[in-house]
């Protein structure tokens, strides 16, 4: 018979624990996103516009640009090896129990959730560009859209005649340097024309592989858990300008597809440098004629100069390079993705920059593009 030796101790080791069924960490990541779920849907717009994108998120610019920003390496590399890291550890412990396992998940999916609408996604409550030109209807009439059509080939027009010579080869359209720094203090200033903030310094980042984005149908792409925009390294010189103002104008908490768009036209038709200028007008030129006759749209090329059938004949080329990936797919995801944050013409919205711009032009009494 065995007798208790109460001289014995026992640490607190020896003890047998239960084991938990959930993650504690996961638990309070979930909660949180779902208060912030809850807040996004039940706060007034006003409390997001003046509280959020006015005060709140340009410290959270400032605080990211002048820290994490200067790194050499983009933040998204960094963020996708944390997540791989993890989801390498998740896969190694899955003796831990199923339920365990799945909180564990949920959590991350969770911390991705919480971190979005924290750091940037709060701003699809603010004003919308519409309201803030004082625009009652998105609709444009057809000899509405015509006139725009010439002003948009007038203003191209323009920007060739200033671009110098030895920027009109297919060498420089293709592969002359564009970065964010080239674009920031025109972007900055058209966020300022605009009565928007326009604190910090945005970066934007070219996206290793070549094509990786273009797949997708998409040029560039703004990730707010990392802070920073990015454009495909694909992309030729001559569509970087636009596109990265686009992006840069995210950075800065513009949230709708269009008003990017527009921020992107004003400023690179206001910038100093006339690759960049040139760069904008033929960007923005391709979105009027999208909506415009072919045999409209041919007799406008035929009175344009070499550079712009160039230009317009190198990115289909490059664009042929880079076939798109299920685009069926990836349209109906992001048509979706945006009317679930208020966008409701979905990717059409991407176009309504033309009604922006001339609606613009319509209330201004000098055109920046042609002053």
């Amino acid at each position: 018979m065995a007798f208790f030796n109460k001289n014995i101790t026992y640490s607190k080791a020896d003890i047998p624990t239960k084991r938990r069924w959930y993650h504690g960490r996961s638990v309070m990541w979930i909660c949180l996103a779902l208060v912030v779920l809850s807040l996004n849907q039940i706060l007034p717009d006003t409390v997001f516009e003046e509280g959020y994108f006015r005060c709140l998120f340009p410290l959270i610019r400032v605080t990211y640009d002048y820290t994490l920003g200067w790194s050499p390496i983009p933040m998204v590399y960094v963020v996708l090896f944390v997540l791989v890291v993890r989801a390498y550890r998740w896969l190694r412990q899955m003796n831990k129990g199923l339920w365990f396992q799945l909180s564990r998940a949920l959590g991350g999916v969770a911390v991705l959730i919480a971190l979005f609408y924290l750091l940037w996604g709060f701003n699809y409550r603010q004003t919308t560009f519409q309201k803030r030109l004082g625009i009652d209807s998105m609709e444009m009439t057809k000899t509405q859209m015509e006139d725009e059509f010439l002003q948009a080939t007038a203003a191209l027009r323009t920007a060739v005649i200033a671009l110098p010579d030895e920027f009109k080869n297919t060498q420089y359209l293709s592969h002359a340097s564009v970065s964010d720094s080239d674009l920031r203090p025109a972007v900055k200033e058209a966020l300022r024309l605009m009565q928007l903030p326009a604190i910090g310094r945005v970066r934007i980042r070219e996206l290793w592989p070549n094509g990786f984005l273009m797949r997708w149908s998409t040029a560039g792409i703004y990730i707010p858990q990392t802070g920073e925009g990015h454009i495909d390294r694909g992309l030729l010189s001559v569509q970087k300008p636009f596109t990265i103002a686009h992006e840069m104008a995210h950075g800065y908490g513009v949230t709708d597809e269009g008003a990017c768009n527009f921020i992107a036209w004003l400023a690179c038709n206001q910038s100093a440098d006339p690759w960049i200028r040139f760069g904008g007008a033929i960007s923005y030129w391709r979105f009027t004629a999208a909506a415009m006759p072919d045999t409209t749209v041919l007799h406008a090329l035929n009175s344009l100069p070499n550079v712009v059938h160039d230009a317009i004949q190198l990115v289909r080329l490059n664009n042929a390079k880079y076939p798109d990936l299920v685009p069926q797919f990836r349209n109906a995801i992001y048509t979706s993705y945006l009317k679930r944050h208020g966008v409701k013409s979905g990717l059409k919205s991407y176009h309504e920059v033309v009604h922006l711009v001339y609606h613009y032009r319509q209330t201004h009494l000098v055109d920046p593009v042609l002053k």
